[in-house]
């Protein structure tokens, strides 16, 4: 019995060392991962709002979405490379891994939903983005990420809510002689700028600078 209680408190204590290990690397290297995805969707988003409002060419603007999957993507295997070699993967890394390979994956069911069904792609992907972020500061216990995550998963709503304002209250918008209501139309993507600057932008700062200071 006494033998058994021991193991139980060894495996605690590995557990225990495992999210602590994790959570500093957290610290440590996330930081960089969240700013990367955080800046790149943010600049994009608000590329998008501006090339509405002058009107740019429709295919211009949808060939820009794709900056965000490329730039982090290839940011992260630059990033993923030189962690590698300076840190082994615990089972707690391959789990945050998995997570986000996960809502990767959902992401891409979000896509095409959203050409065939007309989805909104804007609110699935932050939602599903802040639902990952939030996993993530459980698993590691980080309350940043995990506050982070709640803020960007309650900011999202705020899209669709948008959307059907707008939508009930196009014609009122039009005739009331409001200026420059086309921006007021595309606001959703100022809206999306947003919410990945508090869900990832914002803790990627908190993240990198206690690792420069640690």
């Amino acid at each position: 019995m006494r033998e058994q209680q021991i193991d139980e408190h060894r495996s605690l204590e590995i557990i225990s060392k495992m999210i602590a290990d994790t959570s500093a690397h957290i610290d440590n290297e996330s930081g960089k991962y969240f700013l990367l995805w955080g800046y790149t969707t943010v600049i994009v988003s608000l590329f998008e709002y501006v090339a509405q409002l002058l009107h740019l060419p429709m295919h211009l603007c949808l060939w820009a979405w794709w900056l965000i999957p490329i730039v982090g993507g290839i940011g992260t295997l630059i990033l993923n490379r030189r962690a590698g070699v300076a840190r082994p993967k615990s089972y707690v890394d391959r789990s945050i891994s998995a997570v986000w390979m996960v809502f990767g994956l959902s992401f891409g069911m979000a896509f095409i939903a959203a050409l065939v069904y007309g989805a909104n792609i804007l609110f699935l992907t932050a939602m599903l983005m802040g639902m990952g972020t939030v996993i993530t500061g459980k698993i590691c216990q980080h309350r940043v990420l995990t506050v982070a995550g709640i803020a960007g998963m309650v900011l999202s709503l705020l899209i669709p809510a948008g959307h059907l304002l707008l939508r009930e209250y196009a014609t009122a918008l039009r005739e009331s002689g409001i200026t420059h209501v086309e921006a007021i139309y595309y606001i959703e993507l100022v809206i999306f700028a947003v919410v990945f600057l508090v869900m990832m932008v914002i803790p990627g700062h908190i993240l990198y600078n206690r690792a420069r200071h640690a």
